[in-house]
């Protein structure tokens, strides 16, 4: 399927699908949106609510890795361990990885980006006790 870079109104960029007329992240601000849905209203609103140091959470659409990218920054922030499960049909190639600016909008290394992408699946990455 045909897809296309599209630079939203937070100056990030998204992946958008000329087909469907549809993009993975709100054309209004992809980072602006993970931010205030994922990260705000997800998961700071849950560690709020439940004073816990390790949490697990699914992502059912891993799409571009934003959500998991900003998630590990804030795991960080917040002192917590997180078990993060990410799933997706139809990954997206590194190609479009490297396409995306999020390393740069976030002031990262695009190697910390680009490793949520090359890793295994169905195998576990990371700290694990």
């Amino acid at each position: 399927m045909k897809t296309e870079f599209l630079k939203t109104a937070d100056g990030s960029l998204t992946i958008h699908l000329p087909l469907w007329d549809e993009q993975y992240h709100s054309k209004h601000g992809a980072i602006q949106e993970s931010k205030h849905v994922f990260i705000k209203t997800g998961l700071h609103h849950f560690c709020e609510l439940h004073d816990v140091e390790e949490l697990a959470i699914l992502e059912i659409g891993f799409g571009t890795g934003l959500n998991a990218l900003l998630t590990s920054q804030e795991a960080e922030i917040l002192k917590r361990s997180i078990l993060y499960d990410g799933v997706e049909a139809y990954p997206i190639s590194l190609q479009q990885v490297q396409g995306l600016n999020y390393p740069e909008m976030l002031g990262i290394t695009e190697t910390s980006f680009l490793k949520l992408h090359s890793v295994s699946w169905e195998t576990p990455q990371g700290n694990h006790t």
